[in-house]
């Protein structure tokens, strides 16, 4: 037990102290010098996402190299700079863009992402070193998702380390209805570890393999084969690759030059605490909020500890949990004198599509009201077959019954329902969605059918479309007058202008998608 102690205290130590290293006098001039490359006035959003690199000078090469702290000489010029890191580092245009970017366009963005990140590098670093690799890589997560263990990408990459579903799979990560392991900090970590491991063991250099983490092993191969180079800035100079994933290396150095620097970038602290836990094994269908009011610990406490739960109750068959740190003799204690339905605190029914809730209420001798409360059910029949929770009378608790809901809501499918003049490709320009994907949402409808009062599909979950980057600020401008042509639909027209279709077709205040030529449309035009 002592040592179980002493290495914690150790980590928390190494956590205060390891990230404020000092930049020299030569890093803090090639960031000023970033002012030459992006200009004040320029919106630094479009700068990363849409320009061509060819508006960036070239990388320096002479600088890059494979410089870690493992090879480069005392007398080098460079030693001072790179000696901190144990990565391959390099100053190019693009890193100091990004620096730029995070320490002056986005820094709240960047504070939170420190501060979060508290919860969980100790963990990570840890598992990284298990793994034999540098625990620099531990900066990749701010890159990936900001340390946010339920971010989700519009592709559906989900979790801190963002995996797609097959390869989540691939590396033991359960995925089902009640749980996504790529969630789950400690399986996820794991996972990027090994997969990490193997790419670089495949390309031979981090850059290539940092690369391949987010274009795909088999994308970045071609890329090589393609320039016959294993330079990563070679081969980002062309557009074989995504801009995404030509500046997926940049921002990541950028991430750790300002992590290993933030106290001399002007950040704070990071607020946030190391998680520290015990791992117990909770019977079937646990009620985490339950055992959370048991425990007299916070139910956001409960989901931090365990975010691989997509609901706060765990699977029909036992299942490990954390809970609060030296916390688990309690907690197995407070388990075993409880029910299974006092556990669960309520009964679970397999709904089906177009079951009216009046008749499951009827079922079970409560109110229809409370079961569409408990569930987050806003119509009178259920629209798809799904798992209804039934709440039980003598363990009612209102807080828990409204926490619940709003996680049901998340998982539920959202719908559409269909009005007067809509049309199915409207409907999925409107929900920034492609017309063949909605068809797959709705295989049984017939989009030259569909008809008022009806409800089609827009999301397969309430995740769907979750992103952890922020959102775009931008301002209004006079509003402009556009002549619709041939071939032109609000999708497109949205588009030229930086808005959505919901926007024009308020502001014309038309009641369907249809528009014809010669129409003029007044467009409030966004910019930044």
């Amino acid at each position: 037990m002592k040592k179980i102690k002493l290495s914690i205290i150790l980590a928390g130590a190494f956590i205060l102290t390891s990230c404020a290293g000092t930049a020299n006098q030569q890093l803090k001039e090639t960031i000023r010098e970033a002012g030459k490359i992006v200009k004040e006035e320029s919106d630094y959003y479009e700068i990363f996402t849409a320009i061509d690199d060819s508006t960036l000078p070239l990388p320096d090469l002479s600088i890059y190299s494979s410089y870690s702290s493992d090879d480069v000489e005392e007398n080098s010029p460079y030693y001072e700079e790179f000696k901190e890191f144990n990565v391959p580092m390099a100053m190019t245009g693009r890193v100091n863009a990004y620096i730029k970017y995070y320490t002056e366009r986005v820094p709240l963005t960047t504070q939170s992402w420190l501060n979060r990140s508290n919860k969980y590098m100790y963990l990570v670093k840890d598992i990284f070193l298990q793994e034999g690799l540098p625990s620099d890589l531990v900066v990749l997560a701010f890159t990936e998702s900001g340390y946010n263990t339920h971010a989700v990408s519009h592709a559906g990459a989900t979790g801190m380390w963002q995996f797609m579903q097959g390869t989540g799979k691939m590396y033991g990560m359960e995925q089902n209805f009640w749980i996504d392991e790529r969630r789950d900090f400690e399986k996820a970590t794991r996972a990027a570890a090994k997969y990490l491991k193997s790419l670089y063991e495949r390309f031979g250099d981090w850059y290539l393999a940092l690369a391949a983490y987010n274009a795909g092993p088999g994308r970045m191969a071609r890329a090589i084969q393609k320039h016959d180079t294993n330079d990563f800035f070679a081969i980002s100079s062309r557009n074989t690759l995504k801009l995404e994933t030509r500046d997926y290396v940049p921002k990541y150095l950028a991430q750790l030059i300002v992590y290993k620097n933030y106290l001399k970038y002007g950040f704070t602290m990071p607020a946030d605490m190391p998680l520290l836990f015990s791992t117990i094994e909770a019977p079937e269908s646990t009620n985490i909020y339950w055992l959370a009011d048991e425990l007299g610990v916070s139910y956001e406490l409960m989901r931090d500890l365990n975010p691989a739960l997509k609901l706060p109750i765990t699977p029909p068959h036992a299942y490990k949990i954390r809970v609060p740190y030296l916390r688990d003799n309690e907690a197995k204690k407070i388990l075993a004198r409880a029910s299974a339905i006092e556990r669960a605190r309520y009964k679970i029914y397999e709904g089906k599509r177009g079951e009216s809730v009046a008749e499951i209420a009827q079922k079970f001798d409560v109110s229809k009201e409370d079961i569409s409360r408990v569930n987050g059910i806003k119509r009178e029949s259920l629209l798809t077959s799904r798992k209804i929770f039934i709440p039980v009378k003598e363990y009612s608790n209102i807080k828990i019954d409204s926490m619940f809901a709003q996680v049901l809501e998340k998982i539920d499918p959202k719908y559409y329902k269909v009005k007067k003049g809509d049309t199915f490709i409207g409907i999925a320009h409107n929900h920034n969605m492609r017309m063949k994907d909605l068809q797959k949402l709705n295989p049984n409808i017939k989009p030259s059918r569909i008809y008022p009062g009806q409800y089609i599909m827009v999301t397969r979950d309430g995740y769907t479309n979750v992103s952890y980057t922020a959102k775009k600020s931008s301002r209004q401008v006079a509003n402009v007058k556009y002549r619709v042509k041939n071939g032109d639909s609000l999708w497109s027209i949205a588009k030229k202008f930086n808005t959505s279709v919901a926007s024009i077709k308020s502001i014309n205040k038309l009641k369907s998608s249809n528009i014809y030529a010669g129409r003029v449309l007044t467009i409030k035009k966004n910019v930044k």
